[in-house]
């Protein structure tokens, strides 16, 4: 079966190339980049709001400025799209802030001819993300290879699970962005709980802005610096912002020089398979004897000069 598929979600992107149908992808967002091959497709989706150069705080307050206007973060170039004629469009309904609307994506369908199929996703958890690699492998005909990723990463998840099982759980702070403060949601307080630990951030839930006061009541003994869509580098450099803040150095986590930064964009932020490793990631930062050498390789760092 071979179908034109629009990816307007970079997870999506990564499951249709690791599901084989890479060769079938005829457009994507500018955030698709992996994997590398993704970067060779058409664009159809680039974001209204510039944020290069800019500080975290800065970031926040441009994004929350634009959406309390009610202006949009992305733009779809209708024409490109149409002349693309995908059988398949891919879209997300989870969060505004990292790609297109459905709204949008829904009135710019309409422009299509002939219309084409629209898978949303939207996971809240684990589950939901294993699930959606079978919905994936559904809709493009690809629904063997998805079983079998799917089992490869539940095989993955299952391996953490047993050998953390009996660890103490570490009271985590996983920071999904940094100026202002804000702790996880949906599905990476589980994969720290997974990886051993107990995160501050509600399974299921979105990710929410948080007043020092009550991280400091959580008396978390790690932090995690992964700042949504941030590589290793820019989490690093977010992540030195913590060694001068008040309430960090009053926090366990710092006294223990249990402070880190990751590659959130591949590992946390978005709902691919390579989220999996990510519950990797979080394990041996966690448990450092228990999963050592388990991490993919610049997947994260401690940060220097806390402790």
């Amino acid at each position: 079966m071979v179908v034109r598929i629009v990816s307007l979600v970079p997870s999506a992107t990564e499951i249709l190339f690791q599901l084989g149908a890479g060769d079938d992808v005829v457009g994507v967002t500018y955030a698709c980049d992996y994997p590398a091959e993704a970067q060779t497709k058409q664009v159809v989706v680039l974001p209204t709001v510039k944020t290069k150069g800019l500080s975290s705080r800065e970031i926040d307050k441009i994004i929350s400025e634009t959406y309390a206007r009610g202006e949009p973060l992305y733009t779809i170039d209708t024409r490109l799209l149409s002349e693309l004629r995908p059988d398949v469009i891919i879209a997300q309904g989870l969060c505004e802030v990292c790609a297109a609307a459905p709204g949008s994506v829904e009135e710019v369908v309409k422009t299509v001819n002939p219309a084409p199929k629209v898978l949303t996703l939207h996971p809240h958890s684990i589950k939901d993300v294993l699930n959606d690699v079978l919905r994936v492998g559904m809709v493009v005909g690809r629904v063997g290879e998805a079983l079998e990723l799917m089992e490869r990463l539940q095989a993955e998840i299952r391996f953490v699970s047993e050998r953390a099982r009996g660890l103490p759980r570490k009271k985590t702070f996983f920071m999904e962005w940094v100026d202002p403060p804000y702790c996880s949601g949906h599905w990476v307080p589980e994969m720290i709980e997974v990886a051993g630990g107990s995160d501050f951030g509600v399974k299921g839930k979105p990710s929410r802005r948080v007043a020092p006061e009550e991280i400091l009541r959580f008396e978390p003994e790690a932090i995690i610096c992964g700042p949504c869509g941030y590589s290793l580098p820019e989490s690093l450099q977010d992540a030195k912002i913590l060694s001068d803040t008040a309430w960090v150095r009053e926090t366990p986590a710092f006294s223990a020089g249990e402070v880190y930064a990751v590659d959130a964009k591949l590992y946390f932020s978005r709902h691919g398979p390579s989220m999996i490793k990510g519950i990797l990631v979080a394990a041996e930062i966690l448990h450092p004897r228990g999963f050592r050498g388990v991490a993919p390789p610049a997947s994260y760092a401690r940060v220097e000069g806390i402790g």
